[in-house]
């Protein structure tokens, strides 16, 4: 999936409170060396950057990376700006006071090494933090929705893998074996003029909606419109619009003295 497809800007503007909860977390102080793992738009890096650390910000979408740089600019900050892979961090071992990750390196294909790299970068001591939603609440509904219409489309084919949760703290401490791992779980508000209104304007920027309708035919796209809707419906808290709270998770991992990790080969 194209992530750099559509506007995910959107997105990224609702996301942004987390980026803040995050770097305060990760307790950034101006000097440290702190990396962005799919960056996105920068909402981390740019936060980080404004308390004077040393950042950089990585993504695998040109377009977003590009967007990133010209947000820096524009708030008057400094970043390095790279286009590269969760999988494969293009970085020496160690360079980093702390690396995170909102809502980012939780899509990448293979879970244990993206978490075998964000150790291996970041210095003994050093922290990562990564945001994940949780297996409950409307936005976890919408996802599951969302896959069973895509394996019903499959047909007969054999199910897609299910990934790795990363809204399970046991198993990101899996992934992170030679780290320390605590968990907070959190609420992020998404609000609309209506939950169809909000349905509309994912299908329209959202790159992984976009990604999701062009794979299903019009009719069973159709459908899981109007489930998603119903979903949403049920749980917003403003019967006049749409207020809807969905749980995450902030995972800080302390990196041990000597991890488990490789560098990517």
């Amino acid at each position: 999936m194209d992530w750099g497809d559509g506007t995910y800007e959107l997105t990224a503007a609702a996301l942004a409170p987390v980026s803040e909860l995050v770097v305060e977390v990760a307790g950034v102080t101006a000097g440290q060396r702190i990396l962005d793992v799919a960056c996105g738009t920068g909402n981390a890096a740019l936060a980080a950057a404004a308390r004077g650390a040393r950042v950089t910000g990585l993504d695998a979408a040109p377009r977003l990376v590009s967007v990133a740089a010209e947000r820096a600019q524009a708030a008057g900050v400094h970043a390095d700006w790279v286009v590269g892979d969760a999988m494969a961090l293009p970085f020496e071992d160690d360079a980093f006071d702390a690396a995170v990750s909102v809502f980012g390196v939780i899509f990448a294909p293979d879970a244990a090494r993206a978490a075998a790299e964000l150790e291996r970068v970041v210095r003994p001591g050093g922290v990562i933090i990564v945001t994940s939603w949780v297996g409950r609440g409307p936005l976890a509904e919408v996802l599951r929705a969302t896959r069973r219409a895509i394996q019903a489309a499959r047909d007969d084919q054999p199910p897609e893998a299910d990934p790795i949760d990363w809204g399970e703290a046991d198993t990101v401490a899996g992934l992170f074996g030679s780290s320390s791992l605590t968990a907070q779980e959190h609420g992020l508000e998404f609000r609309a003029a209506s939950p169809a209104a909000w349905v509309q304007e994912q299908l329209e920027h959202h790159p992984a909606w976009r990604s999701t309708a062009a794979r299903l035919p019009t009719d069973r796209m159709s459908a899981l419109t109007d489930e998603i809707t119903t979903i949403l419906t049920a749980a917003s808290t403003d019967p006049g619009e749409m207020r809807v709270t969905s749980p995450y998770l902030v995972l800080r991992a302390e990196r041990g003295e000597n991890p488990e990790a490789t560098p990517a080969g």
